[in-house]
């Protein structure tokens, strides 16, 4: 199967697949905002909008660049030096801020789980946004490299003509996001969080007694937990198996072919990786009959009750 084959494939599973996760995506988290905006005040909640707000920009600056550039040869960080620097910037910052604030959001549930009252009173809203700052700070200071060594680069093809691509000037900074941003802080890190939390969370709920929690707590929280991470850490695993893989046959000699299956498989990943990004709206809308039901009132016009019916997982104390 020649090389050509392989490019094709990623520029139609890029447009027709890339496409639909960034406008429902997107879709989704403009209708989070609304909907979560009112139950601010609840840690969990907090969490969750903040990590849709990031959404919006991880998917404007990280997916759509790139399904423009694979699906429609669009690739304006090859000609604008200021995009050229940010694009990847904005992308780090608003992936890696989502994902932490679902990881934060899930140990927000899992201390409120608990039967202890010390561990319940540490789900604080003031606790949650100094977390959210310092997470936030620290994932800027992270990513400061790509501003500073982004260029666009220009090559001198076989046949004499010029071509320019945004790349960076750095090496250091290339096995850093190899070995460590995308393989540990978007894949491994946040997986094992969820997973771990996920699983806490879920034997403090089976253990928990009375009728009340047993019938409204463990039901809706529990079903939404277990959905968020599917939906987050599913996506991941192409996304790291990839990513660990180019990482380790980095200095092995390839083909051409095997550059272009390499190619595929890597767009392939990216684009699914987005999901995590693009489908919270639906994960809560499926399991939470609270949300569903607000949800409703927002596109009816009508004012979202200021304090919600916990029932989409959000636990406040009683």
């Amino acid at each position: 199967m020649p090389s050509t084959t392989y490019s094709l494939a990623s520029n139609l599973f890029s447009i027709y697949a890339g496409l639909p996760i960034f406008c429902l995506g997107t879709i989704g988290n403009l209708i989070n905002l609304g909907v979560l905006f009112s139950a601010r005040s609840i840690p969990c909640s907090f969490f969750l909008l903040i990590s849709s707000f990031f959404n919006i920009i991880t998917l404007s600056t990280g997916l759509l660049p790139r399904v423009l550039s694979i699906g429609f040869n669009i690739d304006a960080s090859s000609t604008n030096i200021v995009w050229c620097k940010s694009r990847l910037f904005f992308s780090y910052i608003g992936s890696l801020t989502s994902i932490t604030c679902i990881c934060l959001a899930s140990i927000d549930r899992y201390l409120m789980s608990c039967r202890a009252a010390t561990r319940r009173n540490r789900s604080t809203l003031r606790a949650s946004k100094i977390a959210v700052m310092v997470a936030v700070l620290m994932i800027i200071g992270m990513n400061i490299p790509y501003l500073v060594y982004f260029t666009i680069v220009e090559t001198k093809t076989a046949a004499g003509s010029i071509t320019k691509q945004c790349s960076l000037a750095n090496s250091n900074i290339v096995q850093y996001g190899n070995y460590v941003l995308r393989p540990v802080f978007l894949s491994i890190l946040p997986g094992t969080i969820l997973i771990s939390t996920g699983f806490f969370t879920y034997r403090n709920l089976t253990s928990i007694t009375g009728v009340r929690l047993r019938g409204t707590f463990q039901r809706n929280l529990t079903s939404m937990i277990l959905l968020q991470i599917f939906v987050v850490v599913i996506p991941i695993i192409p996304f790291a198996t990839m990513n660990i893989y180019l990482a380790i046959t980095s200095s092995m000699v390839k083909t051409s072919i095997q550059v272009a299956q390499e190619t595929l498989a890597s767009d392939i990943g990216n684009i699914i990786l987005y999901v995590s990004y693009a489908s919270n709206f639906y994960v809560y809308l499926i399991s939470a009959s609270s949300y569903r039901k607000n949800f409703v009132q927002l596109i009816m016009l009508h004012q979202v009750p200021k304090q919600w019916n916990n029932h989409i997982g959000i636990m406040t104390r009683e």
